[in-house]
């Protein structure tokens, strides 16, 4: 049974990644332009998308578990940090989180969409 749920979680956390990344891919430099007002530098948001694509494929097929699970986690948190600091701004950025397919303010909800996650990628690691 562990290896089921650790399957489970690798693919639903390493598919959104790679949703997630793919609409960023799609959407193009318009996705990032309200994040990079925010002082994110352009040299983290660039490869970011493509990052977010390798990362979220390699955890869905299970390559170097537990070490790419744990990347996702970790990257996952980073964006949370970044959200908890945006929600308390006067404002609020929206959320590029999946490209322009995310149009509304950033708020407690993507942070507990991004804690739901990161269990999944803890899941991913250890299960």
């Amino acid at each position: 049974m562990p290896d089921v749920v650790g399957l489970g979680s690798a693919v639903v956390v390493g598919v959104v990644m790679v949703w997630a990344g793919a609409s960023k891919l799609v959407a193009g430099s318009s996705w990032s332009d309200g994040v990079a007002s925010e002082g994110i530098p352009r040299w983290i948001l660039n490869p970011l998308p493509l990052l977010e694509v390798i990362i979220g494929a390699l955890t869905a097929v299970r390559l170097w578990v537990p070490v790419i699970p744990l990347v996702l986690g970790g990257l996952l948190m980073a964006f949370s940090g970044w959200m908890l600091v945006a929600i308390r701004k006067d404002d609020v950025p929206t959320c590029a989180c999946f490209g322009s397919m995310s149009k509304n303010p950033i708020g407690w909800r993507h942070v507990a969409r991004n804690s739901v996650l990161i269990a999944l990628a803890a899941s991913a690691a250890f299960v």
